[in-house]
């Protein structure tokens, strides 16, 4: 089986090269097909793995194109090339690229295509930490789809209830919708529309949350729009920074302060790898027919690790079938008119 790496558009192609090193040697029975320019790759690989397929190409999708027309204007471009290999290979199960978050979703709802007709949207999720260790949430949708409608938010729970259990092994995932209280009534109308939808559908759905809960633990998947998702996420991911920032300067301000960091050292370092990113990397684009992971585009060696080992334990769980099932067995109906789209 092969494992599709798009290594360009991003912060740190190198980077992404070196993790496709790294993840061939921890997947022998897997084949990772690096698409990048050959000046990229010369600089980390030089030979010497059998698992490991170059394609090589002479240009890159940037976040200056338009996401909706780069398969167009750009189909030698590393990002359409890699999806078109995932397309016309079967024994090409899914692909990581770090590169435009637009294009990603372009290239694969157009290239690769949804899992059924009745699939409203496909859905971008973001795993991140919580307070119990080792414990994650997924967030859906981080980033896709700005002005969702009720019924795309009710098909997110399906697909991010399918991911978690069958990616993590979470027999019943909680299922949460992200709101400005907890109680039914509270929201807009959009997130009342849902949560009326949400709560009829045969997922493991405990109410709304607000975004201060999101990381207690208590939730295994967190509902909401694109817009608000995307806001969520990256105001955790600002405000660990912010933390450990603040928590090196109270380190380095006094000698007392750096004495005691020799015996708290081991309990900072946890914290510190907790709150890394990179550690829970490759947001899985849920709902087309192949595994689609959209990495940070600041990704590195452990981001490219952590999303090819998440895409052979999609594969191997069989997540697509399991979402492509969850959604042609419910019927969501129409917020608005309670007819079925």
């Amino acid at each position: 089986m092969k494992i599709i790496v798009d290594v360009e558009g991003c912060d740190y192609p190198e980077k992404m090269v070196g993790g496709c090193i790294d993840s061939a040697k921890a997947h022998p029975d897997y084949t990772i097909v690096i698409v990048g320019r050959k000046e990229t790759v010369n600089k980390v690989y030089s030979g010497g793995l059998n698992n490991i397929e170059i394609v090589e190409v002479e240009d890159a999708v940037t976040n200056d194109d338009v996401p909706t027309r780069v398969i167009r204007q750009k189909p030698d471009s590393s990002l359409v090339r890699a999806f078109t290999i995932l397309k016309e290979n079967d024994d090409a199960i899914g692909i990581v690229s770090a590169g435009s978050t637009g294009a990603v979703l372009t290239c694969a709802t157009l290239i690769i295509g949804r899992i059924s007709k009745s699939l409203h949207r496909p859905v971008v999720t973001s795993l991140m930490p919580t307070k119990i260790d080792g414990k994650l949430v997924c967030i859906a949708d981080a980033g896709s789809t700005m002005d969702a409608l009720p019924e795309y938010m009710a098909q997110y729970a399906i697909m991010g209830s399918v991911y978690m259990r069958a990616s993590f092994g979470i027999e019943k995932p909680r299922v949460g919708l992200l709101s400005v209280g907890t109680e039914e009534k509270k929201g807009d109308e959009r997130t009342k529309a849902a949560h009326a939808l949400i709560k009829e559908l045969p997922v493991n759905f405990v109410g709304n949350v607000e975004a201060r809960e999101a990381l207690s633990g208590d939730y295994d998947v967190i509902v909401t729009d694109g817009f608000a998702g995307n806001v969520l996420t990256k105001a955790v991911e600002g405000t660990a920074k912010f933390v450990m920032t603040k928590l090196k300067e109270a380190i380095m301000g006094s000698a007392s302060a750096k004495f005691g960091y020799l015996f708290m050292k081991k309990a900072f370092n946890s914290v510190r790898s907790a709150m890394d990113y990179h550690r829970y990397d490759g947001g899985a684009f849920l709902g087309v027919n192949k595994i689609v992971l959209k990495s940070h585009g600041s990704s590195n060696e452990m981001s490219v690790r952590v999303s090819v080992d998440r895409i052979v334990s999609m594969y191997e769980n069989k997540v697509i079938d399991g979402i492509r099932e969850g959604i042609a067995s419910t019927v969501v109906k129409s917020a608005e008119t309670n007819e079925e789209e």
